[in-house]
């Protein structure tokens, strides 16, 4: 029992760790809850401050969703315990108490989730879902669906049901954040309505361009 807590603890820790924040703090003195977006993940970093460093940034961040698990695993922790240290790194990232329970979007972590627990079935639905909406420039929204159906795929793949739920609450905790952001709507920006265009589009308005220069420029 203290064994399966302190590696819980030990993955809300790895993923409260604000990575792309840090970086670009150290790259440039930006807050990303500042500019862009206002996430504080891999996404913004790339659109506000550095292309190049959104791969190691974004390798990082899924790797914060891998520790835990890959530590539970190798003390011998059971199924149910490696999905707590999942949902804990996820929880951890959007919600950091580093930064006032502000956070990421939690895809990052929730694809080292994935990776960890369900890299033959539920992983492979997500990545092909998830790029179908890459052409259409619709990537937020076929994230959005990829997420939903990896209960789906696991329940599918044979997987345990802890995992299984464990998909379904990953996905929750990332649409969730996504829905509630770092900060209430945009003064022009039409409520309830507003709710609904960040779940689907994963910003305040439609217009993407126009949402980041108005954001960038504050």
């Amino acid at each position: 029992m203290l064994t399966a807590a302190a590696v819980i603890a030990a993955s809300y820790a790895i993923g409260s760790v604000p990575v792309a924040w840090l970086v670009a703090r150290l790259r440039g003195g930006v807050d990303l809850r500042r500019v862009g977006s206002g996430n504080t993940g891999a996404s913004n970093l790339f659109q506000t401050v550095s292309k190049k460093l959104v791969v190691p940034v974004g390798m990082a961040q899924v790797g914060q969703g891998l520790a835990g698990i890959v530590i539970a695993r190798a003390v011998g922790e059971p199924a149910s315990v490696q999905v707590a240290c999942g949902i804990a790194a996820v929880a951890a990232y959007n919600w950091s108490p580093w930064l006032g329970l502000q956070g990421g979007r939690g895809v990052g972590p929730a694809i080292g989730y994935l990776t960890a627990l369900t890299t033959f079935d539920a992983l492979p639905v997500f990545i092909a879902v998830a790029l179908l909406g890459v052409p259409a420039g619709a990537s937020p929204l076929s994230v959005a669906a990829a997420l939903l159906v990896t209960p789906v795929a696991a329940y599918a793949g044979g997987e345990p049901r802890a995992v299984v739920a464990g998909c379904g609450i990953v996905a929750m905790l990332v649409l969730v954040k996504r829905v509630l952001g770092n900060e209430p709507p945009v003064p022009d920006a039409a409520r309830p309505g507003v709710y609904v265009t960040r779940l689907l589009y994963d910003r305040d308005i439609r217009d993407r361009e126009a949402w980041v220069r108005r954001r960038a420029g504050g």
